[in-house]
């Protein structure tokens, strides 16, 4: 299991509906348009130094700027991080 550190947290996307629609243009398959700035994210697991968010904070939901999202990829494993500053707010 893949452990943050250095004030991360390791974050999954919740996902969304999604409507499709036949476009006119083609595109890539894996090709997804974001239509928010912000994204609705569930804490996995916090680093051991995180100073507002401690392991009491797992599985709580949290929204984040995309652009603040890391995604790191390890063979075929994909994860993703944000610093703690870039969490706005709690979601319940």
């Amino acid at each position: 299991m893949f452990s943050p550190l250095n004030r991360h947290l390791l974050v999954e996307e919740i996902t969304r509906e999604t409507s499709t629609e036949e476009s006119l243009v083609l595109v890539p398959d894996d090709y997804s348009v974001k239509k928010s700035r912000h994204g609705l994210y569930k804490i996995v697991k916090t680093s051991p130094d995180c100073e507002k968010f401690g392991e009491g904070h797992t599985n709580c939901n949290v929204v984040v700027e995309e652009s603040m999202v890391q995604e790191i990829t390890i063979g075929e494993e994909r994860y993703y991080l944000v610093l703690e500053n870039y969490i706005y707010g709690m979601f319940e």
